[in-house]
């Protein structure tokens, strides 16, 4: 038994040891902290790559930061869920934007009843709300790219720098991506 309790206490510091520790982070909270705001300036401020997976994306002023983003250099690839598109909105113009914005849009899933009747199952949504900037920033929460969700609701993000975690929020993006997605060119021309 002591020595059991010895190897646990031997590998204890091992096991608890995080990869990388979190040291730089900032809560934010709607509508005081301005989150659409806050969002846009990392926006400006990023150089390489920003990744972003957002239930609705509506805001024009997010839209234009990433338009600018993707026309001084930074790779840009957006992922919405289809209820971004229900209403006449900004991302009906998105078609001209320089940058991949993809639509959720996964195969219809059908359900066999006990009376061997066919239902289709509920359509899941894309709910994510993250952006991973580079690869070591993310922002997630829930706030949604929406100027009411800026200005109205009570919403929060999290930005956190951390490689490890930006790395696991990158490879969720692009299993969400291969998953279920089509490009915003087709998912509006199948809608005509």
């Amino acid at each position: 038994m002591k020595w059991i309790l010895a190897a646990l206490l031997a590998i204890s510091p091992l096991i608890a040891q995080e990869k990388e520790p979190i040291s730089n982070y900032q809560v934010l909270f709607s509508p005081r902290d301005h989150l659409a705001d806050e969002l846009i300036s990392m926006i400006e401020k990023e150089r390489k790559s920003i990744k972003v997976a957002v239930y609705c994306l509506t805001h024009r002023g997010i839209v234009k930061a990433l338009t600018q983003a993707q026309e001084r250099g930074v790779a840009i690839e957006v992922i919405v869920d289809p209820y971004s598109l229900r209403a006449k909105s900004v991302l009906r113009q998105m078609d001209k934007v320089p940058f991949p914005v993809f639509v959720w849009n996964p195969d219809v899933q059908f359900k066999q009843l006990k009376n061997g009747k066919t239902l289709k199952k509920k359509q899941p949504l894309m709910h994510d709300k993250f952006c991973v900037l580079g690869n070591d920033r993310v922002w997630t929460g829930s706030f949604n790219f929406t100027l009411d969700a800026t200005s109205v609701h009570q919403e929060n993000a999290l930005v956190v720098e951390n490689t490890t975690l930006a790395s696991s929020y990158l490879a969720e993006f692009e299993r969400i991506k291969k998953s279920g997605c089509i490009p915003l060119k087709t998912y509006l021309t199948n809608l005509k």
